[in-house]
């Protein structure tokens, strides 16, 4: 592995680091804690308003496209310290709500439905992660340990779905491994569908694939 200068830099524990999307500090008294970083949270706010600004597209549509981007933000952060009206969205709720509401077959009541499809709520647990066991390594070809282990990081019906399948992809059958997100499939192709039997776990690259054959 090569180190790129440019992107490195040594600096203590207590003045806070940067990485892949998430802030680390140590803070005064001595307990480390993890926050989504400025550009990661930044990023994933202009992804939110681009869409509820996007005059192309009706509320309900609006609502399909913005709950898997927000349910995914928040299952990455989902270990860290997620409290604060900050990482609540209150401020994006309030904007989308406002620009629901102003459609003339919506009301209160229906936009604020539309508001908690947009942006499902996701349980965090800070410092909750999985734990490797003893001294075990991902290069260590066990399969079926790192398979059942990465499958702990997701929840709700991601989790369900991949203990009904034995932790393998619906797809491809193959299992899954840290190389590759997990993906919910809906079946249907309906995302407001979510029964038991329309809902499938798979590799990020073949849920790819399947809408791809789709468009063609």
């Amino acid at each position: 592995m090569k180190v790129s200068e440019k992107k490195t830099k040594i600096t203590a524990a207590t003045d806070g680091f940067d990485f892949l999307g998430w802030h680390f500090k140590v803070q005064s008294n001595g307990k480390f804690k993890s926050f989504p970083s400025v550009e990661n949270f930044k990023n994933f706010r202009e992804k939110v308003k681009k869409i509820v600004n996007n005059s192309n597209y009706g509320s309900k549509v609006k609502a399909e496209k913005l709950a898997p981007i927000v349910r995914g933000w928040r299952n990455y952060h989902k270990f860290c310290k997620m409290d604060g009206s900050r990482f609540s969205l209150y401020h994006m709720t309030h904007r989308a709500f406002k620009v629901f509401n102003k459609e003339t077959y919506l009301n209160r009541y229906s936009s604020k439905k539309l508001i908690e499809k947009a942006f499902p709520k996701v349980p965090y647990s800070e410092s909750k992660h999985v734990n490797v066991t003893g001294n075990k390594s991902p290069y260590d070809k066990d399969i079926n340990y790192w398979s059942k282990r990465n499958s702990k990081l997701y929840d709700g019906h991601t989790s369900k779905a991949l203990q009904r399948q034995n932790h393998s992809c619906a797809k491809c059958g193959l299992k899954f491994t840290s190389e590759e997100r997990v993906h919910l499939h809906h079946i249907d192709g309906n995302h407001n569908n979510w029964k038991t039997k329309n809902l499938v776990a798979i590799h990020e690259s073949c849920h790819d694939y399947i809408h791809m054959s789709k468009g063609n």
